[in-house]
C-alpha cells in the first residue's frame, strides 16, 4: 500500500469506506494553502476542456440509463462551499469535515457511490502534503462498466485539480 493510501486510511472514517471499496486512488500535492482555501480551489476548477469532458460524460451515463445533471458550470460554482456534514459541495454532499486535516464528500447514483476528498498533512516546512482521494463502491453491473470507461480521464482530471488547487 502507498503512503498516500495510508495516510487516508489514518482517517477512521475514510479506513471503514476503503475497507470493501471497489476502486481506491489517491495523488498527492504539496502546497502552502489550508485545507479550506486548497478544497475551494480544487472543487472549483473548470477549464472548458474539462466541460467538454463532463459535456462527453452526461452522453455516457444518458446511455446507460444514468443521472447525469449539469455539473461544473460557472453559475452553481458562485455558491459557497459548505464542507459541513450534509453540506453541499457542488454536486457532492459532505460526509465529515475536520478544518486543516481531512473531508469528504459523497455522491451516489444507481450504479456505484463515489467519495471524493482530501487529508492535509502538515510538513515540517509549514507547507501541506494533501491527498487527493477517490473512493469507489459499485452497486450493481454498470458501475464498473461506467466508471472503467471515464477512469483514464478520472485520474488526468485529479491530476490538473491537484495542480490548480496549491497553484502550480
Amino acid at each position: 500500500m502507498n503512503d498516500s493510501i495510508q495516510a487516508v486510511r489514518s482517517i477512521a472514517v475514510l479506513d471503514k469506506l476503503i475497507g470493501n471499496a471497489d476502486h481506491i486512488d489517491s495523488k498527492v500535492v504539496i502546497g502552502d494553502c489550508s485545507l479550506e482555501q486548497f478544497l475551494d480551489r480544487l472543487i472549483r476548477y473548470e477549464p472548458l476542456w474539462l466541460c467538454w469532458l463532463y459535456k462527453v460524460r452526461s452522453v455516457i451515463a444518458k446511455l446507460m440509463g444514468l443521472e447525469h445533471g449539469e455539473i461544473g458550470h460557472t453559475k452553481a460554482m458562485q455558491k459557497k462551499l459548505d464542507y459541513t456534514p450534509g453540506g453541499k459541495v457542488d454536486f457532492f454532499t459532505s460526509v465529515d469535515f475536520k478544518p486543516d486535516e481531512y473531508w469528504v464528500g459523497k455522491a451516489e447514483d444507481k450504479h456505484l457511490c463515489g467519495y471524493i476528498g482530501a487529508v492535509a498533512v502538515p510538513l515540517s516546512n509549514g507547507k501541506t502534503k494533501f491527498h487527493i482521494f477517490t473512493i469507489v463502491h459499485y452497486r450493481n453491473w454498470t458501475g464498473p462498466l461506467y466508471f472503467n470507461l471515464i477512469r483514464p480521464f478520472h485520474h488526468i482530471i485529479v491530476y490538473f485539480m491537484g495542480k490548480h488547487a496549491v497553484g502550480k
